[in-house]
């Protein structure tokens, strides 16, 4: 809610009190209305700011606002505008230990659990990571490099 007048004033009308309490109650229910929009830094002087709360959208932004930051509400994600690509923080929770955090595509993070004893980190033909049997060779590449 914007600030706005609660009385327009006419020559002669007295003051009263209830009128007085309006007219601050007004100021001090809409206090942030008071430095919007804002033309230099908002300093809390280390205090937080509490009940925070960012900007909703539905769809992604168009980037070119650098340092925007909104919640998308379909990804469930974290936007912020870097001022040439828009890029999503992904929520990382309940997490196995061993887990690797991936890029599931260009766009999304996904996770690919521990896998078993022995086996090795691959890549799909389809540029997939995935776990596999070590297909052998010649053992450890740094040992070897030390004792040839």
């Amino acid at each position: 809610m914007a600030i706005s007048r609660v009385k327009t004033w006419i020559a002669g009308e007295v003051l009263t009190a209830s009128d007085l309490n309006a007219e601050f109650n007004n100021i001090l229910n809409n206090a942030l209305s008071l430095i919007s929009p804002l033309t230099a830094n908002l300093d809390f002087d280390n205090f937080s700011a509490i009940d925070f709360r960012f900007e909703r959208l539905t769809a992604t932004q168009t980037a070119a606002n650098e340092s925007r930051a909104y919640w998308h509400t379909v990804e469930d994600t974290l936007h912020i505008d870097d001022g040439t690509n828009i890029r999503r923080v992904p929520a990382v929770t309940n997490l196995a230990s061993g887990t690797l955090i991936i890029a599931a595509s260009a766009t999304t993070f996904g996770v690919l659990a521990p896998g078993a004893i022995n086996q090795v980190l691959t890549m799909t033909t389809a540029a997939t990571a995935a776990w596999a049997a070590a297909a052998g060779g010649g053992g450890n590449p740094i040992q070897s490099a030390m004792f040839n």
